[in-house]
C-alpha cells in the first residue's frame, strides 16, 4: 500500500546475472538524488518509455521528438507531486521517483502518465506499448531495471474482485473452493456458516488497489441471515479464534500472490483477542503456507475488535509483536473519537473503519465519514472506509481525507439462492 512502509522482499532479484534485467545509465546528480534515499526500496521509481512513439514517428523523430518530450513533460507535472523526481533519459526513456507513493500505486501513476501520452499522440494505448519498468537497483553509473506486466495495473484498476484481480494471478481456484466456505457449531450451539470473500481496497489517489482484504461472511444456516461484522466480532473467545485460524488457512492460497512491490497487499482480519495471545500468534506463524518471509513480505494483519475499552498498554504491546511478524497492523475502530486515543502512539499501517458501523439517515452517516477522516488523521499512512454498499460513497471517503476505500464483497449464500431462484 502506498506508505512508507516497505515490503520486506524485494519484487525482484536484481542480480546482474539475470537476462530479465537492463541497465540504464544516469546522470551523476540523480544517481546520487536515488542513492541517497530508500525510494527504490520502497519500490517507487519507475521508468516509462516512448519507444512505440518514436517506432511510429519513423524518419520523422529528429523533427518531433522535442514535442513529444514537451507533452510528456506536461504530463509529468499534471501526476507527480512537485517534490517528485523526473529526469529524462536519452531519447525514448523518462524516470520518475514518487516520494508518497510505491509499489502498486507507483507503477500505476507510470502506467497512467504513459497512456495519457500514447492515447493523445497515438489515438490509442495499446497494453503492448505500456513500456514501464521497475527500478529494482542502483550499480555504478546507472540503475537496474526489470519491466513490469501492465496487466496487472490494469486489473488492479477494478474495484471488485473478479477473477482477472490482481492477487488471483497464477493462483489455482481449487485451492481456494478448499478453504471457503467452513461451518462449526458455537459455544451457544448456533450452526453458523463462513464464506470468504475478496474485497480490493482503492488508493483515491491513485484509483488502484493497494490492498486486497479478506472479508468472512458469516451466516447463521438455522435463519439463513447473514451476521454484522461488528456482532462477529463479539462472538466469544472460542468461535472468534476458528473464524481467525479459518482466515488464517484462507490468506496461504493468496500470500505469495501478494510478494513484491508490483503486486497488493493481503490484509488478514483477526480478533485482537487472538492475536494478543501466544497460541494466536503461533497460530499465524504456524498456519501451513504462511511462513514468517511470505508473512513480513506482503501481508498484514487487520484487528476487527479495538474499541475504547481495549487496554492502550496491551494493544501497543500487541501492535508491536504483530509488526516483528507481518508487513504491518490495521486497526479496525468503531466511529468514536475515543476509540483512537489508544492508537496515537502504536504507530499502526492504517485505520479502517467499517460501513456496518454506520447507521442513521444519511446526514449522519456523512457526519461520521468526516468526524472519523478528522480524528484519524496523522495517526497511519492509511485511514481507509471499507464495507462500502455502493461507489458514490468513495467522493464522501475522499471529501473527508480518507487515502482508501473498498467496496462490500456479496454475500455468496444470498447470491448462490438468487442465482436458483432466477433458474441461473
Amino acid at each position: 500500500m502506498s506508505s512508507s512502509r516497505s515490503k520486506a522482499n524485494m519484487p525482484f532479484d536484481s542480480s546482474q546475472s539475470d537476462d530479465r534485467n537492463e541497465h540504464l545509465a544516469l546522470s551523476g546528480p540523480v544517481l546520487q538524488r536515488l542513492a541517497g534515499s530508500e525510494l527504490i526500496a520502497r519500490g517507487s521509481v519507475n521508468v516509462i518509455s516512448v519507444k512505440a512513439i518514436r517506432r511510429w514517428a519513423g524518419d520523422w523523430w529528429d523533427k518531433k521528438r522535442v514535442d513529444v518530450w514537451t507533452y510528456v513533460e506536461r504530463k509529468l507535472a499534471e501526476h507527480l507531486d512537485r517534490s517528485d523526481l523526473r529526469a529524462r533519459i536519452g531519447e525514448d526513456d523518462f524516470l520518475i521517483a514518487m516520494n508518497n507513493d510505491q509499489g502498486l500505486a507507483a507503477q500505476a501513476t507510470s502506467v497512467r502518465i504513459l497512456e495519457d501520452v500514447l492515447t493523445h499522440l497515438l489515438g490509442a494505448a495499446e497494453p503492448t506499448d505500456l513500456g514501464v519498468r521497475a527500478v529494482i537497483g542502483i550499480e555504478a553509473g546507472g540503475v537496474v531495471c526489470r519491466a513490469i506486466n501492465p496487466a496487472v495495473v490494469l486489473a488492479a484498476r477494478a474495484r471488485r474482485d473478479s477473477i482477472r484481480s490482481p492477487i488471483r494471478f497464477e493462483i489455482d481456484p481449487l485451492e481456494e473452493t478448499r478453504r471457503t466456505p467452513v461451518a462449526f457449531t458455537t459455544a451457544g450451539g448456533a450452526a453458523l456458516r463462513v464464506d470468504f470473500t475478496l474485497e480490493h481496497m482503492i488508493s483515491l489517489k491513485r484509483n488502484v488497489a493497494t490492498a486486497v482484504r479478506i472479508e468472512p461472511v458469516v451466516t447463521h444456516l438455522g435463519s439463513g441471515k447473514q451476521i454484522s461484522a461488528r456482532a462477529v466480532s463479539r462472538l466469544p473467545d472460542r468461535d472468534a479464534a476458528f473464524i481467525d485460524e479459518a482466515a488464517l488457512k484462507y490468506a496461504a492460497v493468496f500470500a505469495r500472490a501478494s510478494q513484491g512491490h508490483d503486486r497488493p497487499d493481503l490484509i488478514v482480519p483477526a480478533s485482537f483477542r487472538t492475536l494478543g495471545t501466544q497460541r494466536g500468534r503461533d497460530m499465524l506463524t504456524g498456519t501451513s503456507g504462511l511462513s514468517l518471509a511470505l508473512l513480513r513480505g506482503g501481508v498484514m494483519m487487520e484487528l476487527v475488535d479495538v474499541t475504547r475499552g481495549t487496554p492502550a498498554g496491551r494493544l501497543l504491546e500487541v501492535v508491536g509483536l504483530l509488526k516483528a511478524l507481518t508487513g504491518g497492523v490495521i486497526a479496525r475502530v468503531p466511529p468514536e473519537k475515543e476509540a483512537l486515543r489508544a492508537l496515537r502512539d502504536a504507530r499502526l499501517h492504517g485505520l479502517t473503519l467499517d460501513a456496518s458501523d454506520l447507521g442513521g439517515p444519511a446526514e449522519k452517516i456523512a457526519a461520521d465519514i468526516m468526524a472519523f477522516g478528522r480524528d484519524a488523521k496523522g495517526l497511519a499512512p492509511m485511514i481507509a472506509l471499507q464495507g462500502l454498499p455502493a461507489e458514490g460513497y468513495f467522493a464522501a471517503a475522499e471529501t473527508a481525507g480518507l487515502t482508501h476505500a473498498a467496496l462490500r464483497a456479496s454475500n455468496p449464500v444470498a447470491a448462490a439462492s438468487a442465482k436458483r431462484a432466477t433458474g441461473g
